[in-house]
């Protein structure tokens, strides 16, 4: 292709079409469809300078739309260079600082913000609801009367163990995978080692800062900004971001939070790699398809299945046919790692006061967390059936029963702790000091308050230790009509490889079996053999977490709802 005849944005574009305007010929109107169809712009970008076809961009790009930008970046580069410039309508000298996009009115008038949050997600609240607090006085005055439990204290006379299991930095790494398959998971465990690479935590070198955050995952990146406050949410770029930061603590007007920025499609996704037990465990990076083989495999046994009612269908395929299901297969893979879950990698950037309030994290996720410099204390709530009805009714502004009888009181403006420990529940106080690591199990209740500016990385990630547990939170979820942006993206459709994945292991258990025994035992008795062994494999309360699995899957099987038929996968029998 030759590229001089390509027409380029910014001052070449420009004098072409200054010398094209003046020739006046009119050709040039009936060639226009055919020029904007071949049109092509390049990303103006340092070290980019790519070509992208106009008509493929959104929204699409034409010659008369080009003409428009004084420079243009391309989807890629935007996230670091910054959004595409616009010619200047006049000539009006322009400051040389850029006007900063933070709100600071807004960030100070709770109810602007509300109004702001209200209009996005068409959710109606009224002004007045809106409330201030002081969450620092509220644990302080409880931490005072003796309502937190020290979550690392050893376990009672009574049994009654502690809230942590805590591993020491002299001793070496317990908290394996065969650990867990002995023990379970089902308390918060806390690394107290200063050596990260002990638990296969990989992280940057010394000397990083917001800066750099902002500098790798992009300084124009947007990113959800919690207001400790209120607890209302706006919006920042990092720069914006790395700039509040590094306003001194006592002249920031309020106090914000980052939780929510993953970044593992980023170049920071490179430096840091999860603990070895979250990564031997994820049910996404363990069951979740990566190869057009993998999907290949899923279509093969459900032709199986069906081969045992209809025997003509072990026809073979015609060489046209195969690439026809060999297309439709990587266009599948395509469709599934763009679905794929990316939670296992984000980074948490607090300012000292900041809070965030009780929550269970999302599908019952199990949580990684390490404190790269900073410090956080956690307080923690069991995930017992009462306590997570408690929670539940809480969290949606519902009743609660009072301790006393069966009235009924509202709970929308209490305190969490205050509603667990009258119902003769504990809330778990726990310290996290700069260097260290805490693994959260699936389901537990927990809030987390930033004595200093902190930098995290942490990450979530659904396992098989857990399932029920799991399978628990998905449902309270439902019942507690949490918005689809609040929940584990693709989860049901993740259940399902899940299954899948088991359902394998099993089959290749059986053919192992066929073909050690030579066609000696009867199929049932090589089946046998296969439970045998599975049950040997696996620790009870990982089979009767797939049990729950089951159950839940022949539910949604039958389901008609679009939330859940839509997360079908497209080539697996769920019949």
């Amino acid at each position: 292709v030759d590229i001089s005849i390509i027409p380029k944005v910014g001052i070449e574009a420009s004098m072409a079409r200054t010398e094209a305007g003046t020739s006046g010929s009119s050709s040039s109107s009936a060639a226009g469809s055919s020029a904007e169809e071949d049109f092509y712009i390049q990303c103006d970008a340092p070290n980019c300078n790519e070509w992208h076809e106009g008509s493929t961009l959104s929204p699409p790009i034409t010659p008369l739309t080009a003409s428009t930008y004084e420079t243009w970046h391309c989807p890629s580069c935007t996230p670091y260079h910054g959004p595409s410039k616009l010619k200047s309508v006049t000539s009006m000298r322009q400051g040389l600082r850029k006007k900063r996009r933070i709100d600071f009115v807004k960030l100070n008038d709770p109810a602007a913000l509300l109004e702001s949050e209200s209009n996005n997600n068409g959710i109606g609240v009224a002004a007045n609801d809106v409330q201030e607090i002081d969450f620092r006085a509220k644990l302080e005055l409880r931490r005072k009367k003796g309502m937190f439990q020290n979550g690392m204290t050893a376990a009672s006379s009574t049994g009654k163990g502690c809230c942590l299991k805590v591993v020491t930095s002299g001793g070496k790494n317990e908290f394996t995978t065969k650990y867990v398959n002995t023990h379970g998971f089902n308390q918060p465990v806390l690394f107290a080692t200063q050596q990260p690479y002990q638990i296969g935590l990989k992280l940057p070198g010394n000397h990083f800062s917001f800066d750099t955050v902002a500098k790798l995952v992009g300084p124009y990146r947007k990113t959800q900004v919690i207001d400790t406050a209120t607890q209302l949410t706006t919006e920042y770029t990092l720069q914006e971001w790395v700039d509040y930061l590094s306003t001194p603590e006592k002249e920031r007007t309020r106090i914000l939070n980052v939780i929510t920025l993953e970044y593992s499609q980023t170049p920071l996704g490179k430096l840091v790699r999860e603990p070895q037990f979250a990564r031997e465990v994820d049910f996404v990076s363990q069951c979740w398809p990566k190869t057009t083989e993998d999907l290949r495999r899923i279509r093969d046994h459900n032709n199986k299945n069906s081969l045992d009612d209809d025997e003509d269908n072990d026809k073979s395929k015609t060489s046209k046919e195969e690439e026809e299901e060999d297309e439709n297969l990587t266009e599948l893979l395509k469709e599934l790692q763009e679905e794929i879950p990316r939670v296992s990698k984000y980074c948490l950037m607090s300012a000292a006061g900041s809070y965030t309030d009780f929550h269970v994290d999302f599908g019952g996720t199990a949580v990684w967390y390490h404190v790269y410099f900073g410090q956080k204390i956690f307080y923690f709530i069991e995930p017992t059936t009462k306590n997570l009805k408690i929670y539940s009714e809480w969290a949606t502004n519902g009743t609660s029963s009072s301790s006393g009888g069966g009235s009924k009181k509202s709970n929308a403006n209490a305190f969490l702790p205050d509603l667990i420990t009258a119902a003769g529940g504990d809330v778990f106080e726990v310290q996290l000091k700069k260097g260290q690591t805490l693994f959260i199990p699936s389901g537990w209740i927990h809030a987390v308050f930033t004595p200093k500016d902190s930098l995290v990385f942490g990450g979530n990630f659904v396992h098989r230790h857990s399932l029920e547990m799991q399978l628990t939170i998905f449902r309270l979820e439902r019942k507690m009509r949490v918005g689809k942006e609040y929940k584990f993206p693709f989860y049901q459709k993740l259940m399902w490889f899940v299954a899948w994945d088991f359902l394998k292991q099993r089959d290749d258990l059986m053919m192992m079996m066929q073909l050690g025994d030579k066609g000696k035992n009867s199929v049932m008795g090589r089946e046998q053999q296969v439970i045998q062994q599975i049950c040997g494999k696996y620790p009870n309360h990982v089979l009767l977490g797939y049990k729950a699995l089951a159950k839940e899957l022949e539910s949604w099987s039958r389901s008609k709802q679009k939330i859940t038929t839509d997360q079908f996968p497209e080539n697996m029998d769920v019949t």
